[in-house]
This record gives structure tokens, C-alpha cells and sequence, in this order.
């Protein structure tokens, strides 16, 4: 499995939604439960600032990928790396610098 191993800015977003299955009752009573074993995946939502010709390797990098083939990344907050893919990104190009800006999903395999 590949690696990404470029360097992200320090103001990411990272989301948290885990999934839940509820039941609802006609008495206004519920009842809910974790959704599977990997509830807790996370998403996260990077820039990285670079020069340009290092903007068309990282796009390379996440069209090979295709939004479906996961690869490891380092989050640089917990040190821990992660399996993610990555189903969106764009890239704005300035003159000599780009800056990109992903989504990374947290999966399981």
C-alpha cells in the first residue's frame, strides 16, 4: 500500500460522525446501538501548500487512486497512521505555488 507522504498544513478539519442505528418506538422512546465494529471513522479535510511541480505529483498521487484505493497517511496531530482514501480534492493554481485542498475518509481496509 502506498504512502502519502507530503506534508499538510496545521489547520486541518477533522469530522467525527459515528454511526449509529436507532430505533424509534410511538411512545417517543429510542433505542440505539453502534453501527458495526468501525463506527468511529473520521474524515478529514486538508490543504497543503507547494510549489507547483510538486502539485502535479500529488494529483497523480490521488488520481491513481481514484477516490476508491486507499493509501496511509500520517495524521500530524496524533502521529498515528491512518488508512484513508480520498474521494475529492481540488488544486489552485498560482504562479509559482499551488494549493490543494482534500478530503481523506478514514477505512478500515
Amino acid at each position: 500500500m502506498e504512502t502519502f507522504t507530503w506534508d499538510v498544513a496545521p489547520n486541518m478539519t477533522v469530522r467525527s460522525e459515528p454511526r449509529v442505528k436507532t430505533i424509534k418506538f410511538g411512545d417517543g422512546y429510542e433505542q440505539r446501538a453502534p453501527d458495526g465494529i468501525n463506527n468511529k471513522l473520521r474524515s478529514y479535510n486538508v490543504t497543503l501548500n507547494v510549489a507547483r511541480s510538486t502539485s502535479c505529483q500529488i494529483d497523480k498521487f490521488l488520481d491513481r487512486h481514484g477516490g476508491v484505493n486507499a493509501f496511509q497517511w500520517r495524521d500530524p496531530h496524533s502521529n498515528r497512521i491512518l488508512t484513508v482514501k480520498c474521494p475529492s480534492w481540488s488544486i489552485n493554481l498560482l504562479h509559482t505555488t499551488a494549493s490543494i485542498t482534500a478530503s481523506f475518509e478514514e477505512v478500515v481496509a
